[in-house]
């Protein structure tokens, strides 16, 4: 249990969750029902698996940096605060910047001669670090770390292009006598890399709470969000997906 820390301040909101910076932690909390929008019933909103996604994370956060080298957040601590509401806090990955935004401005401007506004050639680098770090080290450590049940530790949750067409409030745990099942992150794309803000090398890959171990084909690396949202228009994969997650 946590008490909202006093120097705690919040930068952004969710349907779900507020999203939180103190002076060396980044904290998600459960937004209470009285603050979240209503539904044609004129009730708050609420998601069935929220709890579960907040531990969910906190378990892989742990998994990852226990059994591979990929940079992430370290777990301060998670669970319940003093309102009953869900909350993660990690370490703070300071002195950096998403993928998706390093060129919004120069980061190297004794070499690209850009001092203000958008800069083509950071993002371009920016890009291929992160391509180059998910390809060689993300992808092919996630591929090693293997399963014979799907999900992670009993919670099976799908990537966001099955849910969106599939809303059955339960999914079943799915089985293999050989550990065929791999550590799938489900939103791997460029804002949830961080890098260096000045060497944009790849700092942390964040934003575990929608993953687990599933069919391999599952694993998705999409740079952009145009990219990533193909995924929720392609009908013919997503009944695929749906077909390798559930049981036979």
């Amino acid at each position: 249990m946590t008490t909202l820390h006093r120097a705690e301040t919040t930068f952004a909101i969710s349907e779900f969750k507020t999203y939180n910076f103190t002076s060396n932690t980044f904290i998600k909390r459960e937004r209470p029902l009285t603050e979240r929008g209503v539904n044609r019933s004129g009730q708050p909103v609420t998601d069935p698996w929220l709890g579960q996604r907040f531990t969910n994370e906190a378990k892989a956060l742990q998994l990852i940096r226990d059994f591979t080298n990929i940079p992430v957040p370290k777990v301060v601590s998670y669970g319940n605060d003093q309102d009953g509401l869900w909350y993660l806090e990690t370490e703070l990955i300071t002195k950096s910047v998403r993928c998706d935004m390093a060129g919004d401005s120069c980061r190297m401007p004794h070499l690209h001669n850009t001092h203000s506004g958008y800069c083509l050639q950071c993002a371009t680098i920016a890009k291929n670090n992160a391509d180059n770090f998910v390809r060689e080290t993300v992808l092919p450590q996630l591929r090693a770390l293997t399963s014979n049940t799907t999900g992670l530790e009993g919670f099976v949750n799908p990537p966001g292009w099955v849910l969106e067409y599939d809303k059955r409030q339960e999914w079943p745990v799915k089985k293999s006598v050989t550990r065929d099942f791999v550590f799938c992150h489900h939103d791997l794309t460029s804002y949830n890399i961080l890098l260096d803000w000045q060497t944009l090398d790849v700092k942390a890959v964040i934003d575990w709470e929608d993953c687990g171990f599933f069919p391999p084909e599952i694993q998705q690396w999409k740079y952009t969000r145009a990219e990533r949202f193909e995924l929720f228009e392609d009908t013919a994969l997503v009944q695929k997906h749906i077909s390798l997650i559930l049981p036979e």
